[in-house]
């Protein structure tokens, strides 16, 4: 195969980039982002170089740069560099060293992209890292999506090797006695993918010596699969799934109803934060109609409420707050809340009035505490706010969200679901408070 022919045909034929287009290419200074460079350079294309030098490898790291910049000056290529301490940030982010590495050079590669203009990132994976790729998901449990493996062209990300086996890179490289870099920590076993290019691809080359075309085609099988999967998982959402108040709310009947419901509900949650394993204790506690249960991920709350799932944000903290003069605005997690004296307008949504006279600044905000008793509208009597929440079939989230204003150490008003009776306007009140949610 002739590398640069063909390396020219794919770009036509995937329609990935032209002359005209200004492109980063990301280099390592290692053999197959060297390869690239050259590629690019032959075809003259318009590109620039942008290298990351992590500190992780002393000496080695620097040289590798050094090398960089060397052979961009030579052949007048623009180059930009940066060095991150990769150490002190993976310890700083709890991340792994491969993983803050990548968000670091990611962050920057964007940075460059946003101030200088750049069209394209282009990155230099290859047909043996995509087989990398595919294994290390299919080892950790991935679906359809993480088993087509990477894509040629993602947002404003290109990789045109993928078309290209390690080896036709090496000869490539060979016949054109292009200098290169070797990282030693490619060698290493201490990382899960290094792993598997060290000792699982050479046991399946031994078996199947066509293993790495092989995985090229099963990634784009997969691709095509995941487009038709999600289609149809879209569809299913469209069905099960409602949005009201910020809440994501999920038919829990129409859940049961279909085949394969814990994988349903997986493309459903996932985006949430919640696990394979949470779903199937979900689908259990539906199944046992465990009204009340609560399944919690990093930031999210899954409620089971009756015939629905409903899923909020983690629990807001409120803090007490003070109204000592009117008009002020308050915000309260997604809320924000307006207070002010003015002559009565009518009744409208989201708005409600008490009569100001009746009240004493300053008024208090507060979160909803055990034992608080109101008089809700239209009562004589004092009633637990727990027991208002169940009469009016409120739910847990919602009652999270609730707080209380406090006059004179009374709840006035129940926010934002309802006004005590002791405070509503009559006719002949002379002052009003109005209270508004402003969405």
């Amino acid at each position: 195969m002739n590398l640069l022919t063909e390396f020219q045909e794919q770009i036509g034929k995937q329609a990935l980039f032209t002359a005209k287009h200004k492109l980063l290419l990301a280099l390592s200074g290692g053999l197959d982002s060297m390869v690239l460079l050259t590629l690019l350079h032959r075809c003259k294309y318009t590109f620039e170089v942008a290298h990351v030098n992590y500190q992780l490898r002393g000496a080695e790291s620097d040289a590798d740069a050094t090398f960089v910049r060397d052979y961009c000056l030579l052949h007048q290529i623009p180059f930009h560099e940066t060095k991150f301490d990769t150490q002190l940030f993976a310890k700083a982010a709890a991340l792994g060293i491969q993983e803050a590495a990548r968000n670091l050079r990611y962050q920057w590669f964007q940075q460059l992209i946003d101030q200088l203009g750049f069209d394209y990132l282009l990155t230099a994976h290859h047909a043996n890292d995509q087989a990398e790729t595919i294994l290390f998901h299919l080892l950790r449990g991935a679906g359809a999506k993480g088993l087509s493996g990477m894509q040629v062209i993602k947002n404003k990300t290109i990789r045109p090797l993928l078309f290209v086996t390690k080896q036709q890179l090496i000869d490539f490289a060979a016949e054109l006695n292009i200098p290169f870099r070797q990282d030693s920590s490619n060698e290493k076993d201490t990382y899960s993918r290094n792993f598997i290019r060290q000792h699982i691809i050479p046991k399946a080359l031994q078996v199947q010596p066509n293993f790495v075309e092989g995985i090229q085609h099963y990634s784009t099988l997969m691709l095509h699969t995941w487009h038709y999967y999600n289609e149809r998982i879209q569809q299913i959402k469209r069905d099960l799934v409602s949005v009201s108040d910020g809440q994501t709310i999920i038919s829990i009947p129409k859940l049961l109803q279909m085949p394969f419901m814990d994988m349903v509900l997986f493309e459903i949650i996932q985006e949430y934060g919640f696990n394979h394993n949470q779903c199937q204790q979900v689908i259990s506690a539906c199944q046992a109609n465990s009204t009340g249960a609560i399944f919690i991920s990093p930031s999210y709350r899954l409620l089971l409420d009756r015939d629905h799932l409903i899923i909020g944000s983690d629990r807001p903290k409120i803090e007490p707050q003070e109204i000592a003069q009117l008009p002020c605005e308050i915000t309260i997690g997604n809320n924000h809340i307006s207070f002010m004296s003015c002559a009565f307008d009518g009744f409208t949504p989201n708005t409600w009035w008490l009569d100001l006279d009746a009240l004493n600044l300053p008024l208090t905000l507060r979160g909803i505490e055990s034992g608080d008793r109101f008089m809700p509208l239209g009562l004589t009597h004092f009633q637990k706010v727990s027991d208002y929440f169940i009469n009016h079939k409120i739910n847990r989230f919602k009652k999270d969200l609730s707080w209380a204003l406090i006059t004179e150490g009374e709840i006035c008003f129940l926010a934002l679901h309802q006004i005590s009776n002791q405070y509503k306007i009559k006719a002949e009140t002379k002052n009003f408070l109005k209270i508004r949610l402003i969405k």
